[in-house]
């Protein structure tokens, strides 16, 4: 698998504002005093090789949505936040078409299916475009988000072939040559993660969940839908106590949470998401920096032994890496 994420920002997109632009612009050539950068190609290596990611780059401000690229023909994507606007902008450029697309929406809370009134390929009457989701009613809300007076054009404005099938926890549902399983999830409203299965790879998506003291317990339904992944993106906003402080029942987790529930269930890598809209690139740079450190200081907690396999604990070795999603972030499992 091949993992594009478009829209890595929860709640509500947010663009760097003027000033936020210009101090980087004033710290890239604060950095570059002194410094032979005649040509193009150098001072491309400088920015690439010296220059911190929040200073040469943005964490990203579109809302949830990931391509997930497979040997299928057809495409495999992960909510339609405004990311999905900007997937569709790249797909129009490369002259898609004939294109069978599957989205797997996660709810319907307005950040994540804002981008499908703009999605591109969807007025294009060659392709098709499939809705999947663990709710009932899921053409009707998709439907009701694109009247007046919400939006000026109704949802049969679409040229493409539009279907919807919904699903219930536990369906095995076999597209984009993977196997995807469905698991409800602790959010206002409930929300559904993916796992996404192939015979190389396995990717968890799981986004506006809250794990509560319930998730302490060694039989935690949660442990077995992420374990051995060999990557889970994983809805964490918050420090560990905002969300167990002014922040508790608002749907989400913290980054101690996401590394130790996977740890605890061996996966490979995590993947931090769903930014807090509130964060600066330097906030989230920071907490970056402070969820790795907490990683490295649990690398000699003793992982517990699991039922049924033979073995005294050991260290954890778990998770691998911990990375910091943004858009534009490609990866490949």
């Amino acid at each position: 698998m091949k993992i594009h994420f478009k829209g890595t920002r929860g709640s509500l997109p947010t663009a760097p504002t003027a000033q936020e632009i210009e101090e980087k612009i004033v710290a890239s050539l604060m950095a570059a005093r002194g410094k032979e950068l005649r040509s193009e190609r150098q001072i491309r290596e400088f920015v690439t090789t010296k220059l911190n990611f929040r200073t040469r780059s943005h964490w990203g401000g579109n809302t949830p949505c990931i391509h997930v690229e497979t040997d299928s023909k057809d495409y495999l994507i992960l909510d339609g936040g405004s990311g999905l606007r900007a997937l569709g902008k790249d797909l129009m450029a490369q002259k898609v078409s004939g294109a069978t697309f599957h989205i797997f929406l996660s709810h319907f809370h307005y950040d994540h299916v804002q981008g499908i009134p703009f999605f591109a390929p969807a007025y294009a009457p060659s392709n098709q475009v499939i809705f999947h989701g663990g709710h009932k009613g899921i053409e009707r809300f998709l439907r009701e988000q694109m009247k007046e007076p919400f939006f000026p054009i109704g949802f049969d404005t679409f040229g493409a072939k539009i279907s919807f099938e919904e699903h219930k926890p536990g369906d095995v549902i076999e597209v984009c040559d993977s196997r995807i399983t469905l698991f409800e999830q602790n959010h206002p409203g409930v929300s559904f993660g993916y796992r996404i299965e192939n015979q190389k790879s396995v990717l968890v998506y799981s986004t506006d969940c809250e794990h509560t003291n319930e998730a302490h317990l060694k039989n935690y339904p949660f442990l077995n839908f992420i374990r051995g992944a060999n990557l889970l993106i994983f809805d964490a906003p918050y420090t560990l106590s905002e969300s167990i402080g002014n922040r508790e029942h608002w749907g989400h987790s913290s980054n101690v949470m996401g590394v130790e529930l996977a740890a605890r269930a061996d996966v490979e890598k995590l993947a931090i998401f769903h930014h807090d809209p509130n964060a600066t690139d330097e906030n989230i740079s920071e907490f970056c920096a402070y969820t790795r450190k907490f990683l490295t200081s649990t690398r000699h907690a003793v992982r517990e032994s699991v039922p049924g396999i033979p073995g005294a604990p050991s260290p954890r070795g778990f998770p691998r890496e911990v990375l910091f999603a943004y858009d534009g972030l490609s990866m490949e499992l």
